[in-house]
């Protein structure tokens, strides 16, 4: 608006002035290229506002936040992307502890193994050595009857202690070692065939032992169960087949 002011105060004072014609032309050819100044000035103009309002729509107001097109994750992929297949991500739940790899299983062969003593996994024979009856043990091997007794049964076994043993009279332990078939009958005489808990022995008179002999079984008045003249002093060791009573002597049976 300056520029066309300035420029229209300018053309008057050329027609105040001018009397001739060549001025009268000079006008017309000076008013022509006003005009053409002016419709300059005014398309400058347009095009300035034109690029301010576009830069202002493409800048972000402060304040504002960009409309950001919402990306859809595809079905299926959810937490632990990038994991190997068949391979889930173990977090440790809140309050509980995280097994490092490597780690588990350990001590469990000592856990087992208390495991077997008291849920009778082990066999009688088995049972019966790791109960402290090692002498009883090992003379079954020595007889030859540990794969009768830990494959058959039920049975029920009366294990006489170490003590008990060493106890016999003097010689006979070791004639028992060097006689395999009298060492056999002593053995058997001490187990019977069924699973008979202390409980099962207190309604009990006799029993019939593996070695086909009979033994007597009675209830003392302070409650101990005796079988023949020995008394259960550890009864009810549960194995794998069958169960196992402690005794504190050793049977003998008849003839030998």
């Amino acid at each position: 608006m300056i520029c066309k002011f300035h420029y229209n105060v300018y053309l008057l004072n050329i027609y105040l002035g001018g009397k001739d014609i060549r001025k009268s032309g000079i006008l017309i050819v000076l008013l022509l290229a006003g005009i053409l100044f002016v419709s300059g000035c005014a398309e400058n103009a347009q095009d300035n506002k034109t690029g301010t309002e576009e830069e202002e729509r493409a800048s972000p107001v402060e304040g504002t936040t960009p409309n950001l097109t919402e990306v859809t994750e595809p079905e299926g992929v959810g937490v632990g992307q990038g994991s190997i297949p068949g391979q889930e991500e173990n977090s440790p739940i809140e309050g509980e502890e995280g097994i490092t790899p490597g780690e588990e299983g350990l001590g469990q062969g000592n856990e087992s193994f208390a495991e077997n003593q008291t849920s009778g996994n082990n066999q009688t024979v088995q049972t019966a050595e790791g109960a402290g009856y090692t002498t009883f043990a090992s003379l079954v091997r020595a007889a030859g009857l540990e794969d009768t007794l830990n494959n058959g049964g039920p049975y029920t076994i009366f294990a006489p202690t170490d003590i008990a043993f060493e106890s016999l009279p003097e010689g006979m332990l070791d004639d028992l070692s060097n006689d395999k078939e009298k060492l056999n009958r002593v053995l058997t005489y001490h187990v019977i065939i069924g699973e008979y808990m202390a409980s099962d022995l207190k309604n009990m008179n006799s029993l019939t032992s593996l070695e086909t002999g009979k033994l007597a079984v009675n209830v003392t008045a302070d409650g101990a169960i005796m079988v023949e003249n020995a008394t259960v002093i550890e009864p009810d060791i549960i194995a794998g087949n069958g169960v196992i009573h402690g005794i504190d002597k050793v049977l003998v049976p008849s003839g030998v």
